[in-house]
């Protein structure tokens, strides 16, 4: 089987989004991994984050597990972009591309947020790592490197370059932020 494509990509440029409308993709949310959810189970990912919660002992070795079981599941690989995964990546040989925001975009990231609620201590955290992750990612070995401009998402990025997204058949009808 081919190898997937992954796809480091900072909040709010529709991974979950993404993994939901295609069945060749899947949205592998850190979270799943870096905590023990157990406690949480009762409100979806997107309001967990910010929250407090139990580290898993695991983390982050059994995310990067995952990540490489599945490159050969799947044509796209979504995951959080992080300075310490591409590390990891860079370590490993592990081929990614980059998915950001236009730089000068952050009130359409603020705004993406708040509709799928986020809390305000998950948004003042993404704020502060806003220009960080931005700057530390142009250093790296990356493959592709989106920009997702005023209100584009990654699909609209993945369809301007020809990438093959499968819909699924359980998803024929979707609008951003389902």
């Amino acid at each position: 089987m081919k190898k997937g494509i992954l796809i480091c990509a900072f909040a709010t440029c529709g991974k979950s989004y993404l993994a939901k409308k295609y069945s060749n993709v899947i949205d592998l949310e850190s979270s799943n991994y870096k905590y023990i959810n157990n406690q949480t189970n009762t409100i979806s990912v997107d309001e967990r984050k910010g929250t407090t919660r139990q580290l898993n002992k695991n983390w982050p070795l059994n995310y990067y597990k995952a990540i490489e079981e599945n490159l050969y599941k799947y044509d796209i690989i979504l995951v959080q972009l992080e300075p310490e995964h591409f590390d990891y990546f860079d370590k490993h040989k592990i081929k990614y591309s980059i998915a950001y925001p236009n730089i000068n975009n952050w009130l359409e990231v603020e705004k993406r947020c708040i509709k799928r609620k986020n809390g305000k201590d998950f948004i003042m955290k993404l704020k502060e790592v806003f220009l960080p992750y931005y700057e530390d990612a142009l250093s790296r070995k990356y493959e592709k490197l989106y920009i997702l401009d005023d209100n584009m998402t990654l699909e609209d990025c993945l369809i301007r370059d020809n990438i093959y997204l499968k819909s699924s058949p359980l998803n024929s009808e979707f609008s951003w932020g389902s």
